[in-house]
């Protein structure tokens, strides 16, 4: 009951205050028609210096710009739009590229858990040998990319961050081919 009643008052409050927000703010000079002036010359707060957050943007300097916008097909509902983007996709999205390179495993592997197994062992070789050929093909192209952001005067920060990711795609690169020699002539340097 108690917090019933403090919820009432709080929300009776604050709807005569959104109500009597106008008139008050006209009494004090703070609101006025499209480019009027603020009319406090010597108000409340003139000592202070400061600017209302409502004043700070004048309604009569502010510049409509029009956007155009996308041409929309309303000739159908939102809902059937919706359902055939969700079954047929959106024309905008780009075409989504399937690992060719995959085999999927045969029915043989599957029903034999070992079988299965060295299929997921071949896998794993095959994504880090493709990891490792990536990393070596794009080094010499970040690598670049950096010296052309020294020669440019990018911030050294930034140039840092990049030496540091250079470094540990190196690192992992070099890691994977330790562990894993038989992907050394996949991904050479």
């Amino acid at each position: 009951m108690r917090r019933a009643v403090i919820v009432a008052t709080v929300v009776a409050a604050a709807v005569a205050g959104w109500v009597a927000w106008p008139s008050i703010a006209r009494q004090a000079g703070m609101v006025g028609g499209i480019g009027a002036a603020p009319a406090r010359a010597g108000g409340a707060d003139a000592g202070t210096g400061g600017r209302q957050w409502f004043e700070a943007v004048p309604e009569h300097d502010a510049q409509l710009q029009r956007v155009p916008l996308t041409p929309v097909d309303s000739s159908g509902s939102a809902w059937l739009s919706m359902a055939d983007a969700r079954e047929h996709g959106d024309a905008r999205t780009p075409p989504i590229q399937r690992d060719e390179a995959r085999t999927p495993p045969t029915a043989a592997e599957l029903a034999d858990p070992q079988a299965y197994q060295q299929y997921q062992q071949g896998q794993q070789l095959r994504v880090l040998g493709a990891f490792a050929g990536a990393a070596a093909a794009e080094l010499p192209r970040l690598q670049a990319d950096m010296e052309r952001g020294r020669a440019a005067g990018v911030p050294a920060e930034q140039i840092a961050k990049v030496e540091e990711k250079i470094r540990r795609i190196e690192q992992q690169r070099r890691r994977i081919l330790r562990e894993h020699p038989e992907l050394a002539g996949a991904a050479s340097h």
